[in-house]
């Protein structure tokens, strides 16, 4: 910035041989905020005090858009350019006087460092009515920055899955980390023909720097939707302090399950259940097999787990009850062996006696 601006050193040159020269200048201070926004008003106090040894006439501080550097003439718009230092026909050797100026930076304004001559014009001479042109330039010097919001969307945990015809809550924070505010915030995720999506909160009119919403988002599957993975954005568009439009994407990702597959898993292992309280474990086994083949299928490893320990629990109910069967079985047939030992004996015992005579 400034390169296309004619150095002062160069217009001094040109100008103070038609102006006449001073023993030694005013001294001229400035008040006026070392930095702004693009689209603000700054006011500049001048004041002027009359360090010369002679009268100052007729002087003026003038801000001519002619005099400012072209690369930043289009960017500062004059409210207030030209003022007399004083309604009296001179100022006094040791006298001081102030004016105020206005000027207006434009909303595209560029970052940087801007420079705009004022002129400060009049006669001066202890001559009546003033003896000779005088020209004094100094510059009005200050920086423009531009306070931009940084918008930030911080998910907490949320179920990835979502079954037909029911719904899932996301919940976010939203952040405002920059230094300007965020303006007529907007927030949405598109509905398709699977799912539908709200928003506890939709827009924010204007939100501050280092402040913070918490949002939930609501996505519900249709009855009919199709069962696969996901991908949609969380949106947001808003603008900035300079009117500049701006806009984030955050991704979210879940899933639709099938929801007659896990009625099914959840109705088999309730009938599982009426199995094994009645005493029905291999009925009860295979509905408990059932089930967790279906969870396996949902992704459900907790269900699963505990699917598991039931199957472990009903098979060793079956092979307690395959040993309270057999026990009456051995005791049966070892009364039966001795039994049959024993007549075996007898009728040994009898064959082998000898007759009488």
């Amino acid at each position: 910035m400034m390169k296309k601006a004619l150095p002062l050193l160069l217009i001094s040159m040109i100008l103070l041989p038609l102006y006449g020269a001073a023993d030694r200048d005013p001294r001229v201070e400035f008040d006026h905020l070392q930095q702004t926004d693009p689209g603000k008003q700054m006011t500049i106090e001048v004041t002027l005090t009359n360090t010369t040894s002679q009268l100052l006439w007729g002087l003026k501080g003038v801000i001519s858009p002619n005099e400012i550097p072209s690369d930043i003439r289009n960017y500062i718009k004059i409210i207030e350019g030209e003022k007399a230092f004083t309604d009296r026909t001179n100022i006094r050797v040791g006298e001081t006087e102030s004016i105020t100026l206005k000027i207006e930076i434009d909303n595209n304004a560029e970052v940087g460092t801007y420079k705009i001559p004022l002129l400060i014009r009049g006669e001066i001479g202890n001559c009546r009515g003033g003896c000779v042109p005088y020209l004094l330039v100094k510059n009005i010097e200050f920086n423009v920055v531009k306070d931009y919001p940084s918008i930030k969307v911080d998910f907490s945990s949320y179920p990835e899955e979502v079954f037909q015809g029911e719904s899932i809550s996301i919940p976010f924070k939203i952040s405002n980390f920059g230094q300007g505010n965020a303006n007529n915030i907007t927030l949405r995720v598109p509905s398709t023909n699977n799912f539908t999506t709200s928003l506890s909160v939709g827009e924010i009119r204007i939100f501050r720097p280092q402040n913070s919403r918490d949002v939930i988002l609501t996505i519900t599957a249709d009855e009919d939707a199709e069962v696969r993975s996901y991908n949609t954005d969380l949106i947001i568009e808003y603008f900035d302090a300079y009117e500049n439009k701006r806009a984030s994407l955050e991704p979210i990702s879940f899933t639709i399950k099938d929801s007659e597959l896990i009625r099914n898993a959840e109705a088999y292992y309730v009938q599982g259940n009426e199995y094994f309280n009645n005493g029905n474990y291999s009925l009860a086994l295979e509905q408990y097999e059932k089930s967790k083949e279906a969870y396996e299928q949902l992704g459900f490893t907790e269900k699963v787990s505990e699917i598991n320990a039931k199957i472990e629990l009903t098979e060793s109910e079956i092979e307690l009850k395959k040993a309270d069967v057999s026990v009456p079985i051995y005791v049966g047939l070892g009364v039966l062996i001795s039994f049959v030992s024993m007549a075996f004996g007898i009728l040994v015992g009898t064959l082998t006696q000898k007759p009488k005579y």
